[in-house]
């Protein structure tokens, strides 16, 4: 017990130590606190999304003469929502990239999707700091800096020679110093994640747990490979520069890499090709034969072809027609497109196994359902609902039905559909292993270390 006393004291007692564990604490906090902004923002514009969707509804419903089919179509600006789980407030993804809350019309989708993507998610790599920032890059120098000068203060100090004079003593004494710290930082990590979830209300279900345990596997890495740096018994000042240096490989040096290799080997100027093709497409197709244009489009929607043939008057199942063709004209590039992006997320998630820091902030953005794959996910829940919209107008304008207030309040609304996680067991396996390993190799080495 006195030695534990003298430990602790020997902990706290150095400024450094106690500035970068306050620092940690209140990055921590700022970081949640952050979050919990962020999220209770995209939750806001969510709701609002619903409401005044709901209030232009009731709006339309108390004139006394309804508009026409297509022109109700045409202002319909029904929202969307990409389910996130609460999480998302602490490790936010892919999000800060993309509408979270996209409004979707009956006219030509992709212009809808790609028009408004300002920032290209695909090129979106960091985003504010928020507590997956917080655990993944500051945690480790926080573990380096409490942790992997303790044999060369030692040596300085003239105590390890002795302390290798009796049985286990060295090596007993480095165990209990180590432990005491991943205690006392893994302690500050549960109290960071508790506070999360009382303010997000996160529920203590299987999901926390794992992310705490994920976390907990994470520090075990950085100690392990603190200690095996330790092992080699060189002065403090190259310990702590061999640790930064590997710091900025592992965490800043070979995710760069493999961001930089995925950009150049699934670059794609597409959602601009996309836009503009779209675009031109409607363009011409003012001056085609309309009832050319509708006879193409009903070998594809068959279950309007009894229509009756065009006019010399606008009718809008021509203007329909011509947007959904726009679509049709860019499908091949739109699925080349997810195909591609398909393609680099599960590239991403092989070569992250490289770098346990690129691993795990993936990790946590599968968790919190943030990801670039949650990302295609959404956006193809949105081409379905937009499939469904169309179809619940097409039956009206194609057939010459007269829309009723039942009808209006009968439209379809968007239901985001729960998107079931890739399963990470065996990835998550391999990585408990080789985090195994580095442990018994840092183990192996100490206890083999020879006094100076």
């Amino acid at each position: 017990m006195l030695l534990f006393k003298l430990e602790c004291k020997r902990l706290f007692a150095g400024t450094i130590n106690k500035l970068v564990l306050v620092l940690f604490i209140i990055s921590g906090v700022f970081a949640i606190y952050q979050g919990a902004l962020g999220y209770k923002s995209v939750r806001i514009d969510q709701y609002k999304s619903v409401v005044v969707f709901q209030k232009e509804r009731e709006h339309v419903n108390s004139r006394e003469t309804l508009p026409a089919a297509g022109s109700l179509a045409y202002y319909a600006s029904a929202p969307t929502e990409w389910k996130l789980s609460p999480w998302a407030a602490l490790f936010v993804g892919e999000t800060p990239s993309s509408m979270v809350a996209t409004k979707i019309r009956a006219t030509a989708l992709q212009s809808q999707i790609f028009n408004r993507e300002i920032v290209n998610p695909a090129q979106q790599r960091a985003g504010g700091l928020d507590l997956g920032f917080v655990l993944v890059y500051f945690l480790p120098l926080v573990i380096g800096i409490l942790t992997v000068t303790l044999i060369s203060d030692e040596q300085q100090a003239g105590r390890w020679r002795l302390l290798n004079a009796l049985p286990n003593s060295a090596f007993g004494l480095l165990a209990k110093q180590i432990a005491l710290r991943f205690m006392v930082i893994w302690v500050l990590v549960v109290i960071l994640l508790l506070s999360a979830a009382l303010i997000l209300s996160l529920p203590f279900d299987a999901l926390f747990w794992i992310v705490l345990g994920a976390t907990s596997l994470y520090m075990v890495f950085w100690f392990a490979l603190a200690t095996l740096i330790m092992s080699f018994a060189k002065n403090s000042v190259v310990n702590s520069l061999a640790y930064l240096s590997s710091w900025v490989v592992l965490a800043l040096l070979i995710p760069g890499a493999v961001h930089l290799y995925l950009s150049g080997q699934y670059q794609s100027d597409a959602p601009l090709e996309i836009t503009l093709q779209q675009r031109m497409t409607l363009n011409d197709g003012w001056d085609k034969d309309k009832q050319a244009t509708l006879d193409e489009f009903l070998r594809y929607e068959t279950p309007w072809q009894n229509t009756a043939p065009l006019g010399e008057a606008f009718d809008w199942k021509w203007y329909y027609a011509q947007q959904h063709m726009s679509d049709l004209a860019v499908q091949a590039i739109v699925e080349e497109y997810r195909q591609n992006n398909q393609a680099r997320q599960a590239r991403l998630q092989s070569l992250s196994m490289l770098s346990p820091a690129l691993f795990f902030q993936l990790s946590l953005n599968e968790l919190a359902h943030t990801s670039g794959g949650y990302q295609l996910k959404y956006q193809q829940q949105v081409a379905d609902y937009h499939r469904a919209m169309r179809h619940f107008f097409y039956d009206f304008m194609f057939f010459g039905k007269p829309v009723t207030r039942q009808d209006v309040e009968d439209f379809p609304l968007f239901k985001a559909q729960a998107m079931e996680a890739a399963s990470g067991f065996w990835k998550l396996l391999l990585s408990a292993l080789f985090v195994l390993a580095i442990s018994a190799l840092s183990i192996i080495r100490v206890r083999q270390l020879k006094p100076l």
